[in-house]
């Protein structure tokens, strides 16, 4: 790395989902910044760099095949015996196992995956500061509403995490770990709480990329119970923005809400894909079949997300629309 570049930014699991997207629209349009991607490549990746194929040339960008979830020695010699070639300026962490039904069937496969690896991540993170006082590392961490649990009162982010199934119970471990390094060795990170993301690049295991995929491959789609569970959706880009946001212009060393006041149910969601794809509602009616429910399964979450909005933020993209974009541009690759 010869070009003096003003960040160097450390993203982990950026291989997947919510990362790619990240890694796509800034690695093209920062060409001052220097991204390191981090990613063990799982399935949800295809165990492939294939959502940042376009990337992955770049002058500024590099990454490194690892499992943050083993150790933390490989990633901490790296930022330390290289520190003077990297000079890491920012943490952005996206890593995650994320699909609930899997983490009713291993658990202990998200604990190792979500609470390990963030936890080793921030060993880094602190022996990086320890040895380095002066040095100044932004640490962003990507976590969910779900940390709040099932509620119908729009909570804050001072809210009592209440988690229910193994995934978001994961996700809050992380989160009171993460306050834990903020008390005990001082240490600024900023938590990040969005709705369910939706957009490009998204494995098919969740319900609106799994709609689409099933359609496809001409399976029957599944919906848990009667479909009555209601979310709140946000697309990829309108969370984007808000992380760009709260990375430029927040506290970070403070927890952020992102949400979306549109609230649809899970039935409502696959009648709006049907709606869309075939033109009518009830064409998708025979395509659909009705499977036990989950163990438990939150009727809705709700959050309050005024702390960002006073930064600016709002979301741009509306439901129907973003589901016409994934249908329109992006279905033959699902």
């Amino acid at each position: 790395m010869t070009k003096v570049y003003t960040k160097c930014i450390l993203v982990t699991g950026g291989a997947g989902f919510i990362g790619s997207n990240f890694l796509n629209h800034f690695v093209k349009n920062y060409p001052n910044y220097y991204f390191i991607c981090i990613d063990k490549l799982s399935y949800s990746s295809d165990n492939s760099t294939k959502n940042i194929i376009d990337i992955t040339d770049a002058e500024n960008f590099k990454f490194i095949k690892l499992d943050l979830a083993e150790s933390y020695l490989d990633l901490f010699q790296l930022l330390v015996t290289d520190y003077e070639i990297y000079q890491i300026t920012d943490i952005i962490n996206f890593a995650a196992e994320s699909c609930v039904d899997k983490s009713f069937e291993s658990p202990l496969y998200f604990t190792k995956n979500n609470i390990l690896s963030t936890q080793n991540l921030l060993e880094c993170y602190r022996l990086l500061k320890k040895s380095r006082p002066e040095v100044n590392i932004n640490f962003l961490h990507i976590s969910t509403d779900e940390v709040y649990g099932d509620s119908d009162i729009d909570v804050n982010e001072q809210g009592i995490l209440n988690p229910t199934n193994p995934y978001s119970a994961s996700k809050a471990a992380v989160d009171l770990i993460i306050n834990s390094y903020r008390y005990s060795y001082k240490l600024p990170i900023c938590i990040i709480r969005p709705n369910n993301i939706y957009g490009p690049y998204q494995y098919p295991e969740k319900i609106i990329s799994r709609t689409l995929h099933c359609l496809k491959h001409g399976k029957k789609i599944p919906i848990h119970g009667s479909g009555s569970n209601k979310r709140r959706y946000l697309h990829v880009k309108d969370f984007l923005n808000g992380l760009q946001l709260i990375w430029e212009n927040g506290n970070l060393d403070d927890s952020y809400n992102i949400g979306n006041d549109f609230e649809i149910s899970n039935y409502a969601v696959i009648k709006l894909i049907g709606e869309l794809f075939f033109g009518n509602k009830s064409e998708i009616d025979d395509k659909v079949v009705f499977v036990n429910d989950r163990e438990y399964n939150d009727l809705q979450y709700s959050i309050n997300d005024d702390k960002i909005k006073q930064l600016g933020w709002k979301p741009e993209i509306d439901f129907r629309s973003g589901i016409k974009d994934l249908i329109d541009n992006y279905y033959p690759y699902l």
